[in-house]
């Protein structure tokens, strides 16, 4: 067996790039100029005798149905054909095949997100909105963990970059990720997917489209989804990291005239797993006699990046249930169309993992029970796609509340302590917003336009109340963190935000395949309410908004009648205010413990290239690919802290770096100039499909895709220690299907190299912790999928 690993390093390659998108704008439709100007040429063949060349990708990027290449902003589409080519089943795998897309995993969904050219929000602070939006069939998912299910069914996915607030919804300021499934049709068909692969990997998926009448018709899906765990928790003998998960969406589609369409949908889903454990991979740091590190030496662990074993004695699960529905009212009014979306969903969460990271009761409680809800609903108008001015405008409303209760227990010291010490933070979180929101288009020629685009939001967010107790009435009060209560008429726990957001820009057709654009657009995502378990009064409860600025300059063309797609795009972001997740470190009875906050950084620039494209070049292979340089930093960021009480490069101070505002003395780290956690510089994915006939009445075909993602450091201060280098990994699918494409089976990898790697890395100065991902080991199974 042939295992490749991804070892953190300490140093790697830089990478500079510059390019002119003006000149090449000028190079690339050099050619259409020439033939232009050049002497008539015989008639091109009519449109039904050229061969086929690459399809139309149509997304919904500026809230009405458009041809990508017409789209003026950068977006990477993934249908759901590529999806299922990968044999990706979860929306975070999403970063596999667009490279601008990062998603970060910590031990709960409530600290994981995505991050889009760099930035992203990953923090333990359900009063923080994300950075990047989750958008499932223009609903937007209020909590990161409602965004990390099953993509059964799936249309499309679109990956919106940059700001987008004037028309997805709340928040966007770093992008969206736009999920569509598909809609009832009224062709009676259905289908179903099995497949089967390494350590019980089980994915089941039906679906069945049935038109009721000629004018009302219903789909459903339903979907399973199994892996066996990966972790050996020697202590406890059970096996970690296991998942399995099931669900089904149901949509009825009524449409009594080509004027009105009504779309009801209602989705439920639950996953169970043994997750998320980390492992300590490293010891560096540590005393001789450091009790955790002698407890591993007890079981025979070694620390290592290839460590899979555990002796963690809490209990480690996530349980996690959401149901949720959607009233869509498209309306044609003369040639206008509006549209109603109306949805209310639910998700309720319940988890824990053990951070004492030894089969003693040190921390093995470490956990989460939320139940959130919300109700959006957004009304927006449609002109015509002609004339002078065209425009969708709208009204945005969101209602979202959080019940929560984080207990916290352990001795967090031994073998010299015995006591325990707890705490159970119960916050209860309302967040309103509402916005009125346009962008629109002057047609100053055929070729060329003006973009305007404008959205006014309000935020309302509220601590209703807070209670922060002992998990047991026996226990001694957490370091810091001793019982508190108040509520929002005992003390201050309101934060309102009003903002204006913008998007100027310009789109030019140089020929009808080639395409260039500019935009300027300031974005913006409200205030945020930090991490609640140590809060103090007195302490800043509530971040500041999110400010991005982002310059971008792209170019879409195609050519040899559209037999090659080729897209690029540069760009220039910078956040004031950034929202991050900073730790205070302390030690207690000679632990090394942290306090985690929300604070704002200064400001974050990101600055790239990306470009994708597609090609045809013969009727059996298409090939495509994307790649992204992206150079993300904290422009100014003086105040960071640290991951431990005696890293190098931290010091302390009784004000707030770069600020006047006093604090008892605290530990900090000048981050200014580290670039964004998690965040590589050079990312690209490769994927191809080549069909070769069998017979008459069989088709074999060879899939392949391939992703690489350069080094990136986990922690904002640039540890050493929280380094991995790059990697990239591969994978497949070998297989036949008959020539209506009515069934086929295939042999699939993923990972085939097994080339390892972790989603992250902490430090606390005495050992270092990792969380791993089935996606990091070599996968190969078998698939069926057939229809009818």
């Amino acid at each position: 067996m042939t295992t490749t690993f991804a070892m953190p390093t300490v140093c790697g390659p830089k990478i500079s790039a510059a390019i002119s998108l003006g000149a090449l704008a000028l190079a690339l439709a050099m050619p259409s100029a020439a033939l232009a100007a050049a002497p008539a040429a015989p008639a091109a063949p009519a449109a039904d005798t050229l061969p086929a060349g690459v399809t139309d990708i149509v997304v919904t990027a500026q809230k009405r149905s458009e041809r990508l290449q017409d789209v003026p902003v950068a977006v990477s589409s993934v249908s759901g054909d590529m999806l299922k080519a990968a044999n990706l089943t979860n929306i975070t795998d999403i970063r596999f095949l667009a490279p601008s897309v990062q998603f970060a995993e910590s031990n709960s969904v409530r600290g994981e997100g995505f991050a889009i050219r760099g930035v992203g929000t990953f923090a333990f602070a359900d009063g923080t909105e994300q950075s990047v939006s989750v958008v499932v069939d223009g609903v937007v998912l209020g909590r990161p963990g409602m965004g990390t299910g099953d993509l059964a069914d799936v249309a499309q996915v679109d990956v919106l970059r940059g700001p987008q607030g004037m028309l997805f919804g709340k928040g966007g300021s770093a992008g969206v990720v736009s999920i569509s499934t598909r809609n009832p049709t009224q062709n009676f068909e259905g289908s179903a997917r099995v497949s089967y692969g390494t350590d019980n990997e089980t994915k089941l998926e039906g679906v069945l489209n049935v038109p009721l009448t000629e004018n009302l018709a219903w789909r459903t899906t339903g979907y399973f989804n199994h892996r066996d765990g990966f972790i050996n928790n020697v202590y406890t003998g059970q096996t970690l990291g296991g998942q399995s998960e099931g669900g089904f969406r149901t949509k009825l589609l009524f449409k009594p005239d080509s004027d009105l369409s009504v779309l009801a949908s209602f989705d439920w889903g639950h996953h169970s797993s043994a997750c998320c454990q980390s492992v300590i991979v490293g010891t560096v740091g540590a005393a001789a006699n450091n009790y955790v590190v002698q407890r591993l030496a007890a079981y025979n662990i070694v620390p290592s990046l290839d460590n899979r074993e555990t002796n963690v004695g809490g209990p480690v699960y996530l349980n996690m249930t959401q149901w949720g529905g959607s009233l869509q009212i498209d309306k044609s009014i003369g040639d206008y169309t509006l549209t109603s979306i109306t949805a209310f969903r639910r998700w309720v969460l319940h988890d824990n993992t053990d951070t004492g990271f030894t089969d003693t009761p040190f921390f093995p409680v470490n956990g989460a029970d939320e139940a959130q809800q919300q109700l959006t609903q957004e009304l927006r108008l449609a002109s015509p796609k002609r004339g002078l001015v065209d425009y969708v405008v709208g009204l945005y409303y969101f209602n979202q509340n959080l019940k929560a209760a984080y207990p916290q227990q352990g001795q967090l010291g031994l073998p010299a302590s015995t006591a325990v010490y707890s705490r159970k933070a119960q916050p209860d979180i309302q967040t309103l917003n509402y916005a009125l929101f346009g962008q629109g288009n002057i047609n100053l020629t055929p070729q060329w336009k003006l973009i305007v685009g404008g959205r006014y939001t309000h935020d309302d967010l509220t601590m209703i109340r807070y209670n922060r107790t002992l998990v047991s009435p026996t226990d001694n009060a957490f370091p810091g963190a001793p019982p508190l209560a108040f509520d929002q008429t005992t003390y201050p726990s309101n934060r309102k935000a009003d903002n204006f957001s913008y998007k100027l820009g310009t789109e030019y057709k140089i020929t009808p395949d080639v395409m260039t654009y500019f935009t300027y657009s300031r974005g913006y995502k409200g205030p945020g309410i930090g991490l609640v378990s140590g809060y103090s009064l007195g302490q800043p409860l509530f971040s500041n908004p999110e400010i991005p600025t982002n310059y971008e300059i792209g170019l879409k063309t195609a050519w040899f009648n559209r037999r090659l797609v080729f897209n690029i795009d540069a760009f220039t972001t910078d956040i004031k205010d950034f929202q991050t997740q900073i730790s205070t470190p302390f030690i207690f009875n000679g632990t090394n413990l942290a306090i985690l906050q929300i604070a704002n950084a200064g400001k974050v620039r990101s600055r790239g290239i990306e470009m994708d494209f597609s090609a045809r070049p013969t009727d059996r292979l298409t090939i495509s690919g994307n790649a992204a340089y992206i150079d993300a930093k904290f422009a100014y960021f003086p105040n960071g802290t640290c991951n431990y009480p005696t890293q190098p490069g931290c010091f302390v101070s009784t004000t707030i770096p770069g600020t006047t505002t006093t604090v008892p003395a605290t530990r900090f780290f000048n981050n200014t100039g580290n670039v964004l956690p998690n965040s590589p510089k050079f990312t690209y994915s490769l994927n191809a499909n080549y069909d070769v006939p069998v017979t008459s009445e069989i088709t074999g075909f060879i899939k392949a895709n391939y992703n690489y993602r350069s080094s990136v450091n986990f922690s904002a201060n640039g540890d050493p220690l929280t380094f991995q280098r790059g990697y990239g990994i591969a994978g497949g699918q070998i297989g036949v299907r008959d020539a209506d494409g009515r069934w086929n089976v295939a042999v699939f990898a993923r990972n085939l190299f097994n080339t390892r790697f972790v989603t992250a890395i902490s430090n606390n100065g005495s050992y270092q912790t990792a969380w791993l991902t089935t996606q990091a080991m070599r996968t190969i199974g078998v698939l069926g999928d057939v229809k009818f």
